[in-house]
């Protein structure tokens, strides 16, 4: 076999599994009720429970069912990549109520939101995680990673 039909042999591989991911994408995101439904863990906060280069299936979750002990994905406040926290204490104010979450792995509880906020808004909660796939993602970690340190070049060139 020559290195042309090698070469369009693994091109037709990385197509097929770009739409198999997008099709298992729509499918999870009618089923679970949230946009983004696949997580890749990328920090140790939540060991052992979960840990780095996990994939979690997440799914939409009534904020009313949610008690302290429960693992939640929420928004981060500075954008970017959810976080995976365990609910902590859960506080009312005035009518709103907000959630003071904790990674397991973590010495204290998370500070995301204050101040001016005593913790998580409801509205900034994603959901719940569902399903655990072990370490599946740890080459979307490499990905990540090799973009910002060698592609994106952190340093100054001048």
């Amino acid at each position: 076999m020559d290195w042309k039909n090698e070469l369009r042999e693994v091109g037709e591989a990385i197509l097929i599994a770009v739409l198999l991911y997008l099709l298992l994408q729509a499918t999870f995101m009618v089923s679970l009720g949230v946009s983004k439904p696949l997580y890749v863990v990328i920090s140790g906060s939540m060991y052992p429970v979960y840990q780095e280069g996990d994939i979690l299936i997440v799914k939409a979750t009534d904020v009313d069912s949610l008690g302290v002990g429960d693992i939640i994905v929420f928004d981060s406040p500075h954008g970017g990549i959810p976080i995976v926290h365990r609910v902590y204490q859960i506080r009312v104010d005035d009518e709103n109520r907000f959630f003071i979450t904790k990674g397991d792995n973590n010495p204290m509880p998370d500070s995301y939101y204050n101040p001016p906020l005593p913790g998580i808004p409801e509205e900034h909660i994603i959901g719940k995680p569902v399903l655990k796939i072990p370490k599946v993602g740890l080459f979307q970690i490499w990905l990540r990673r090799f973009y910002e340190n060698v592609i994106r070049c952190p340093y100054p060139t001048g």
